[in-house]
């Protein structure tokens, strides 16, 4: 679970294929999320060793069966891979919308400091006319 606003489940796949072939239920995935009061889920495929990752958000819940891009529940993968590793900062690109053929890539960035940790999202937009 995580969160910096409303509480979701980050949930880890074995492979960006495993992530791939995901087909969620989602009148059974909105009816949990209601139930513990829940975005969504953001499945995620753990990131190599460029902190390059693949991730899908499916928040039904919110009115939308799978999101393209999803940078609250990046930051907030950021914030758990940093925590969970013990390490200083972590940098991820985390790649979706590809199944919604509308691929999109958000990045994040997690550090320590007094405060506790901090968090950074960023990502590129292209407008395409007709779109």
């Amino acid at each position: 679970m995580a969160s910096n606003g409303r509480p979701r489940l980050l949930l880890p796949v074995r492979s960006r294929a495993a992530l791939a072939d995901l087909s969620p239920d989602f009148a059974l995935l909105r009816a949990a999320c209601d139930g513990y009061g829940l975005l969504g889920c953001y499945a995620y495929s753990i990131p190599d060793g460029h902190g390059r990752a693949v991730a899908r958000m499916f928040a039904p819940s919110n009115g939308v069966p799978e999101e393209i891009a999803n940078a609250n529940s990046t930051t907030c993968l950021a914030a758990h891979l940093l925590d969970t590793t013990g390490a200083q900062t972590v940098a991820i690109e985390v790649e979706q919308g590809d199944t919604l053929a509308r691929p999109a890539s958000v990045l994040a960035s997690a550090r320590r400091g007094p405060a506790g940790i901090t968090t950074r999202v960023g990502g590129v937009a292209v407008v395409r006319d007709g779109h």
